[in-house]
Order: structure tokens, then sequence, then C-alpha cells
């Protein structure tokens, strides 16, 4: 059993730690008939030379370099050991050019279906500008980075929806398309923080029939309007009951569950994007997002 600082034990430790040390295996099922099926041309429909490489090699490609977090042309290297491993040691492996040129074109998994409750945060992924140590000895210089918005199911701990953005996009610009993506049930609760406490943000939830719990402004005022009858709700119950009380009374903590998303996404493959092309930039965030899916994640549970 193993507690972390707030009071909670890892109910499924033993699992847990297994999922953890396979994370590090290098033991890859290829399928059967491999080499057959491997270097197969395919006819793409339009003029010129048809791809040699098949979409599942890239996609072998694509993620053994997010989860071993390499660049693309030690992501060869890797490739050329497993197929030797396998005994394969003749079938070609895409070049990096090809991994490049094709990552945008390769389909991404579907998102698990949402339950009953979503919550919804962002953070930012860097693509250029220099590191954390150059601009605290030099002091502030610009970065550039996107930013993805992720909905959570906090009973699963599934990413239910992600969508990647610039960094000029505020939250509650993108909430509408993360809803869109994650399709929650109708009358589901959907829990953001302050960014979320928008009027458009409130229409977002309503054309989906959800139920949006965002903490209001400590100024915030009643605003007359069919539109605004669900924050004055929630400005209302905050001001009889209290801030503290009425995050208790919402469920609003729940939305903890999205930074701890955030915290496993960058823990795992790291604060830097590696792709220059904005498309590339916006399937190798997302491919993240659903590798964290395929992974084992903590259940907690409090200690009496």
């Amino acid at each position: 059993m193993t507690r972390d600082h707030c009071g909670k034990h890892v109910s499924h430790w033993k699992a847990y730690n297994l999922a953890l040390r396979q994370r590090g295996s290098l033991t890859i099922y290829l399928g059967d008939d491999l080499e057959r099926k491997w270097d197969q041309p395919l006819a793409s429909g339009e003029q010129g030379r048809p791809l040699v490489d098949l979409e599942a090699v890239i996609a072998l490609g694509l993620v053994l370099q997010q989860v071993y977090r390499l660049p693309l042309r030690q992501t060869v290297g890797l490739l050329h050991s497993v197929l030797d491993l396998a005994g394969f040691r003749a079938l070609p492996v895409p070049d990096p050019s090809t991994l490049c040129r094709r990552r945008s074109g390769v389909a991404l998994p579907t998102w698990p279906k949402a339950g009953g409750c979503v919550v919804v945060d962002s953070t930012g992924l860097q693509i250029r500008g220099p590191g954390t140590w150059l601009t605290t000895v030099h002091g502030l210089q610009r970065r550039t980075y996107r930013k993805i918005h992720l909905g959570v199911d906090p009973t699963t701990s599934l990413v239910v929806a992600g969508v990647v953005t610039s960094c000029q996009k505020h939250d509650g610009q993108v909430l509408g398309d993360v809803l869109a993506v994650a399709q929650p049930r109708p009358g589901a609760v959907v829990i953001g923080d302050g960014a979320y406490d928008r009027r458009r943000c409130y229409a977002a939830a309503k054309r989906h029939r959800a139920h949006l719990i965002s903490p209001p402004g400590k100024r915030a005022v009643l605003h007359p309007g069919a539109a605004w009858r669900a924050r004055n709700r929630a400005i209302e119950e905050a001001r009889f009951l209290g801030r503290p009380d009425w995050k208790v009374a919402v469920g609003y903590h729940r939305r903890s569950l999205a930074e701890s998303a955030m915290h496993r996404l960058k823990s795992a493959f790291g604060q830097r994007l590696r792709s220059r092309l904005e498309r590339n930039q916006e399937h190798e965030a997302l491919l993240r997002a659903h590798l964290l899916n395929r992974w084992v994640t903590p259940t907690t549970a409090a200690v009496a």
C-alpha cells in the first residue's frame, strides 16, 4: 500500500506497479504473416508512386517515438532493432522523412465514450524557444507553445476528448469543440475552473444538454435573461453557502482529475512537441492523449 501527499493510497498497487514496469518493455506483438503484410505497396487511387509503407508500420514507428521519447532518426534505429529481434532483418523500415510526412495522415483511435461527468482543462506544450534554464538566467524570452484541451471522465480517468489549438485561444473559446468531441450524454455534468465562467461556455453546455459547473468570480453580478439563468443560480448558491461549501456541495473538486491527466501527460511524454508543422503537432499531441488511455491509471481511495 502506497500513500500520496493527499492522505490517499493506491488501491490496486500490485497491478499498477506491474503496468509501470510493462511500459519499459520492448516486447511487441507484430501479428501473423508479418513478412508478407509488411512490404506490401498500397494503391491510393491517385497518380504517382504507390505508398510503400503500410499505415500500421507508420503508426508503429510513431507510437514507439512517443513511448520512448525519441527523435525520428533514433526511432528508425529502434524499428530496425525490433525487426532484428523478430528475425525479419531484411524487411524495409520507413526513413525519418517518410515518418514525418505521413504522420498527419495516420488515423487515430476513437475516443472512449463519455459518462455522466466530464472534467475539462488545458495545458501548454512547448514547440520552440529557449528552455527553462535560459529564461531563468537571462530573463524572460519568447517561447511559443500549443495548447491541448482535454476532457476526462473522473470515474474511469480516461481521456474522452482532445482538441489542440494555438496558445492564443482562451479555454472558454474551445469548450464547445471539446464537448463536440466528447459527446456527453444528456444531463451530464461538465466541470471546469474559473476560465470557463463565460456566457459562451454556458451556451455550449446547453447545446449539448449538459450542466456546467464553474466557480463564478468573487465580484460576479447577476444578469437578466434566460442565457444567464444557470450562471445566476451558481452565483446565488455561492453567495448563500460560501465558495468553499458551494464547491463541496456541487462536487467541484472532481476537476482536479483533469489536472492529474495533464501531469500524467507531461510526465510520460515530456513538455515539448518535436514536430515542426502545425498539423503534425496536433497529431502528436492527440496521440499522446490516446496512449494515456492504453495505460493503467492509479485508482486511489481515502485512508480512514
